[in-house]
């Protein structure tokens, strides 16, 4: 995997390829995470960020990893069930993990 693979690629794309439905994965507004036990200074503002130009319902769910030690938030357009998004997160903290941060220092 070279930068164009992971720079070219949207989070609708890569769980997709991760075996998410395509209209679960286009569900997908954006997402905010975190260590657990760290706080998030400007969460309001990171907020905004994520849901800048978006128009429409926003579901969010409080997701933590089940591998890594970490929280976030996920913005869907549609209601998703805990299960679901909280397997989408440990997809989404896996590929930063395994495939962003390791091409990135090698």
């Amino acid at each position: 995997m070279d930068r164009c693979d992971i720079e070219c690629n949207t989070w609708h794309d890569i769980l997709i390829r991760k075996g998410f439905d395509t209209n679960l994965s286009k569900s997908l507004i954006g997402f905010i995470s975190w260590n657990k036990g760290e706080e998030f200074k400007k969460l309001g503002k990171e907020i905004t960020e994520v849901l800048s130009g978006y128009e429409g319902k926003v579901f969010v769910k409080d997701v933590a990893s089940t591998k890594l030690n970490d929280k976030g938030l996920l913005f869907f357009n549609k209601d998703i069930p805990e299960d679901i998004s909280n397997n989408i997160f440990d997809a989404i903290m896996d590929y930063e993990q395994n495939e962003v941060y390791n091409t990135l220092t090698h």
